[in-house]
């Protein structure tokens, strides 16, 4: 395959899986916690389900990491306030996504996924694809979820849907374009950037929480 195809189908697969993680996270946003949280446990439980019927199936385990990606990062935007908040959690993740991907978990499964059984494993925690039997890695379900967790707050303080949705993807496939380009990159450094930068020029970092009810 043509490699500006093979690129083209990387950047579609991640707008893809960021648009679903966008679309899941405005949903819940019209119920409550609880009603949320039977809609998640539901979600995983089909996802779980067509794992077992369908075993080694790109297309279940794929469905199981965004269905896992959603839930995480709406439980854990509930602990998120303030945009201080979020970008602190941001940093964090991002050093310690930096030094997973260069001496610890994410390099190492990069590293197994060139085995059979390493790629099995893998298969169940990101979005993949098959090019001649061969797996390939697109996004990971913890930056999905931070993609998830990132919509949900800043949605949440007051961000209109336009930047809600194309900063934090702005994020992941400025990450995606250096991988292309330099090989395995993390993404969630880019994530914090491109959110901490655009809320620093905008002033939204200042911008209030929502006062909808709809509003979880």
């Amino acid at each position: 395959m043509n490699r500006a195809l093979v690129y083209a189908l990387l950047i579609l697969v991640v707008a893809g899986s960021c648009l679903i993680e966008y679309c899941g996270v405005r949903l819940f946003s019209y119920f409550p916690a609880s009603r949320q949280n039977r809609i998640a446990t539901a979600a995983l439980g089909i996802c779980a389900l067509a794992l077992a019927v369908f075993r080694g199936n790109i297309v279940a385990t794929n469905l199981f990491v965004l269905a896992a990606a959603l839930t995480g990062g709406t439980l854990l935007s509930r602990q998120i306030g303030s945009f201080g908040a979020l970008s602190t959690m941001l940093i964090v993740a991002a050093i310690v996504d930096l030094i997973s991907a260069h001496a610890g978990p994410s390099r190492w499964l990069v590293d197994q996924a060139q085995n059979a059984r390493g790629a099995t494993v893998l298969q169940f925690l990101v979005i993949s694809l098959r090019f001649k039997q061969r797996l390939v890695p697109v996004i990971g379900v913890g930056d999905l979820m931070f993609f998830a967790t990132v919509v949900s707050v800043v949605r949440r303080l007051g961000w209109s849907e336009t930047p809600a949705f194309a900063v934090p993807l702005a994020g992941i496939l400025a990450a995606l374009g250096v991988g292309l380009l330099t090989g395995f990159t993390p993404a969630l450094p880019f994530l914090a950037g491109v959110v901490s930068f655009y809320a620093w020029r905008s002033g939204r970092a200042a911008v209030g929480p929502r006062t909808s009810a709809t509003v979880a």
